[in-house]
């Protein structure tokens, strides 16, 4: 008696493929990039796809009902646009001019202006979209507006 239910659990459980997604124990087939799920299949017919809505995606084969909404480069948190979302891919952000990341996953989704160099100090590292400005000490006997450091004249 246990064997066969051990048996109606394991015969319940659907092993998919990787072009299928599995819904109540059937095995469906995924819809392509750039779609979704229209309906699910069943016994007698395949899954139905629609093409992604504007300002959506699907990046992979998937089994979604509803594309993944696209990401949106808010210039408030420092960010442009560096790739347009398609029905295929997210919005790329990059960090605005004078800006670099300090939130990075998969995408910039957080920038801060560079620093600047305080008086007395030098830029010894240009900032870049993924690091902020260095600053470096004059050495004795020079001075800066903190930018170049300058040599003190008699």
């Amino acid at each position: 008696m246990l064997l066969l239910l051990i048996m109606n659990i394991v015969l319940c459980v659907a092993i998919c493929n990787n072009a299928e997604y599995e819904i109540n124990g059937e095995c469906c087939p995924m819809c392509d990039p750039g779609k979704r799920v229209h309906k699910r299949c069943d016994a007698y017919t395949s899954t139905t796809c629609d093409s992604c809505h504007v300002k959506t995606y699907t990046d992979a084969p998937n089994g979604l009902t509803e594309c993944l909404p696209c990401s949106l480069c808010d210039p408030s948190n420092g960010l442009r646009v560096k790739k347009a979302c398609t029905l295929k891919s997210n919005t790329v952000c990059e960090p605005l001019p004078g800006y670099y990341c300090i939130d990075f996953f998969s995408n910039c989704q957080k920038a801060i202006k560079h620093s600047n160099c305080s008086p007395g100090h030098y830029i010894n590292q240009t900032g870049t979209e993924f690091s902020d400005t260095v600053c470096d000490e004059c050495p004795a006997g020079s001075y800066s507006d903190g930018t170049l450091c300058k040599l003190h004249t008699k």
